[in-house]
Order: C-alpha cells, then structure tokens, then sequence
C-alpha cells in the first residue's frame, strides 16, 4: 500500500484544516475548520478532531473515535469562548450560538487489518471517493454544503454586475450575502442542512457512516474542499473532475491545477467563490 498526500495553507496566517495519518490505527482523514461568524476559529474544531485521531488505535470503532472527537471539539470551544469572546465563565454549551461555534468538515477511513474493507465516517464538505481496478470512480459521500453555498453565490455575482456595485471588494460582496451565510450556519444538524462536528449532541444523528468492501478497490482518495477544482458558475461535476485528476495525476498535479485556477482569477469572477484559496488536505492511497 502506497499513501501520499498534501497539507498545504491557505490566504490566512493559519491553517483551519488539519490531516490525519494515524498508520498503526488505519486511520486517515481530511478535516476542514470553519470559523464560527464572528466566533470561535475553526482550527479549534479541526485540530481537536486531528489530536483525538491520532490517538486512536485499532481496537475500536472509527464512529466511537469520532464520537470522543466531538466530546473535545465541545470542551474546546467552550475554553477559547470563555476566554476570548466572552470573558466570563460558560456553563452550558447551549449558551454559545449555534453560528458562533467552531466547527469542523470530516473524511475519515478505518482500514481493516488486512484490507478487506474500510469504515467511514463523514460530515459537510470533506470528501471521500473510490477508484476501482476498471477505472470507474465511486463517489462515496455527498456535499451537502454546496447546494446552501450557491444560493450565496449567485447572489454574490448578481450584485457585483449591478453597476453600482463595481467598485466593490470581494469582501465588501461577501459582507452583502453575509445574511444568507448566517442562514446556512443555522441549518447545521438540521433536516434540510447540512451535517458537520461542532461538539454538539445532534451532530451524532446526522453524520454519515458505514463499511464498504475494499474487493477491487484500487485507489482510494480524501479531500477537504480547498482542493474542489474552481469552477465557473453552474458548471457540472466539479468533484468528480476534482477526483479523476487526483487519481489519473496524482495529488500534487491536482494542487498544482487548483493553484493555477486561483491564481489566474484572483478576484474570483471566473470561478466565483468567497476568497481567491482555501486550506487544502488530500491523502491518496493506492494498492
């Protein structure tokens, strides 16, 4: 078996993801933080998740090492809360808003000993996909973020062609859909939102897992969003192009691509997003 992968920051001073390769558990996992509005940061989330990951052994279930993630992503952001947002003691967790709280995407695998098959877990945006001795790619989760993020980006580009509005920053933009991102926030754990680890009871009810037989499995690819190709505005099948190009060039060749695309548009009109590059994890394992 054959893993690599990349780790690689973003446009701010810190990396909200974090990258789990735990070899003697078989764990591995893309994580992805994200900074509550106007909250906890969401390194908090992530890095939470990466530590409790690492500790982990083979003895237990993936969903039990994340359920305990979740336990310390709560303990966390209750401690950097008190002592930075509130400045006074927090008793409850429910006392910190839903859209404040640090949080965190999971693609996390569990290998078996010998192969056979993997468990999984998943929330939000991460990604995890299968590619098979045919060739044929597997797209294992779904994201469910991306769907709540287009209505903020069609709004986005629809008042940034309005001409009063050409003067205008992309932060400046992004601070005028601010009301649907919030909106979005508030869905987490929700039915008609989203799932994602931000230490909170219903999170449990609504994270995605199972087991799936390795049986010509050839390649097997996790990713966090910042590695989602840029796309143009309701053009189709971006991950799935994101993972074909991961599994027919390799990890570095995708970064490289994704790199290219932020760069050439720095002001995110071709491919419209929230900020010219994200964070970006991915791990490839091959057989």
């Amino acid at each position: 078996m054959k893993v690599s992968n990349v780790y690689k920051k973003g446009g701010r001073e810190i990396n909200e993801d974090a990258c789990v390769m735990n070899e003697k558990a078989g764990i591995y996992a893309a994580v992805d933080g994200a900074t509550g509005l106007d909250g906890v940061p969401g390194y908090i989330a992530s890095h939470a998740v990466k530590e409790e990951l690492n500790k982990a052994t083979a003895d237990h279930s993936l969903f039990s090492y994340v359920k305990l993630a979740n336990e310390r992503v709560q303990k966390e952001t209750m401690k950097y809360y008190e002592a930075n947002i509130t400045k006074s003691s927090v008793t409850d967790f429910l006392e910190i808003p839903k859209v404040e709280r640090s949080s965190t995407a999971l693609a996390a695998i569990k290998l078996a000993p010998n192969y056979s098959f993997l468990e999984y877990v998943h929330a939000a945006d991460c990604m995890l996909f299968l590619q098979y001795e045919t060739g044929a790619i597997r797209m294992v989760t779904l994201d469910l973020v991306e769907d709540l993020d287009s209505r903020a980006i069609y709004k986005l580009v629809e008042k940034r062609e309005k001409d009063a509005n050409r003067h205008l920053t992309l932060g400046d933009l992004r601070e005028m859909v601010n009301p649907i991102l919030v909106e979005n926030r508030s869905k987490a754990n929700t039915y008609g939102g989203y799932s994602v680890i931000d230490g909170s009871d219903e999170v449990l009810e609504f994270l995605e897992l199972g087991r799936i037989s390795l049986n010509r499995v050839s390649k097997i690819l996790l990713v966090s969003d910042g590695l989602l190709l840029p796309q143009k505005l309701d053009e189709p099948d971006a991950w799935i192009k994101t993972a074909n190009l991961a599994f027919s060039d390799g990890l570095d060749q995708l970064v490289k691509e994704v790199g290219k695309r932020e760069d050439d548009d720095p002001h995110c009109v071709t491919y419209p997003r929230f900020k010219k590059m994200d964070d970006k994890t991915g791990i490839l394992i091959e057989f």
